[in-house]
């Protein structure tokens, strides 16, 4: 069949030298989403085989310890996920790649088990659920659109018609956004097209610029105390969180972090040559053991 031959190969992630653009994050959230769209395919009866045939090109490789163009972005985009170093040097941020890829335990058995039961159709609704769970965790997806869209396709049965145009609406909103040049996305586009399946009023709420690497632990809210204070700790983590997935900040949230925008200010104020010891820091801070 056609299809096979199209995802033979890799297209957002044909050359390893273009992912530069790419940070850890964004790697995380393309992989879930290209599941996503790999379950709405998998719902119908005409675009199930590309679901299928996904699957198979997918699996059967090496735990994803090597990057590889005959792969499909998703088997790629894992090999980011779970990649050694020499594979976290290829992203944007290599220094952030590497400390949000020790605090990420990502289900890769239970992955291979779906892929695996994917390519022959022979998928357990429950343990496909609860793998999008763990993975939705894994991976830190906040997003709530992405976490709607999956509560909706695992009761897509039981949901009205007009809830399920708009969870394929809302992913291929996602998909435009982090996916354009994928290998799965026009499987994705032409049954909306075929099947009606899009709401075309609305709104886009996606970004269009790449996810910056941001995980807040327990030890980074301490050093944020010195910063903001402690009665703004847990405002400051809300605020961090907002602005990772590009959501609009209540003034009270940014008023919390707002002593650390003062202090930045202060030094671009004082003159470049303050500005160039800041980034030198921070160049120092990035590249030091955590």
């Amino acid at each position: 069949m056609e299809f096979i031959q199209e995802l033979h190969e890799a297209r957002l992630t044909r050359q390893a030298s273009g992912l530069k653009t790419l940070t850890y994050t964004d790697c995380c959230e393309r992989a879930y989403l290209t599941m996503l769209i790999m379950e709405v395919l998998r719902r119908f009866p005409n675009t199930a085989p590309y679901a299928h045939g996904y699957a198979k090109k997918t699996s059967g490789y090496d735990n994803y310890k090597h990057f590889r163009m005959s792969g499909t972005d998703l088997y790629n985009f894992v090999y980011f996920i779970v990649g050694d170093e020499d594979a976290l040097d290829k992203l944007k941020d290599p220094g952030a790649a590497k400390t949000l890829r020790k605090r990420t335990y990502f289900p890769t058995m239970a992955f291979n088990r779906y892929v695996q039961t994917m390519k022959t159709g022979a998928v357990s609704e429950a343990s496909t659920q609860q793998l999008f769970i763990n993975v939705e965790g894994a991976l830190r997806i906040t997003n709530q659109d992405y976490k709607n869209i999956r509560r909706n396709l695992f009761s897509f049965n039981q949901i009205s018609a007009q809830s399920r145009k708009l969870s394929i609406t809302r992913l291929l909103l996602a998909a435009r956004a982090k996916l354009r040049n994928s290998d799965i996305i026009q499987y994705l586009e032409e049954l909306s097209a075929e099947r009606d399946l899009e709401v075309y009023k609305v709104q886009d709420p996606e970004p269009k610029v790449s996810v910056t690497d941001i995980d807040v632990t327990g030890k980074d809210l301490l050093g944020y105390r010195y910063l903001v204070g402690s009665k703004n700790i847990m405002l400051t983590k809300k605020f961090l969180e907002l602005a990772k997935n590009n959501k609009s900040v209540p003034a009270n949230i940014l008023q919390a972090y707002m002593p650390a925008i003062v202090m930045i200010d202060n030094i671009v104020k004082a003159g470049p040559g303050f500005v160039q010891m800041l980034r030198t820091l921070e160049n120092r801070a990035k590249n030091t053991p955590k």
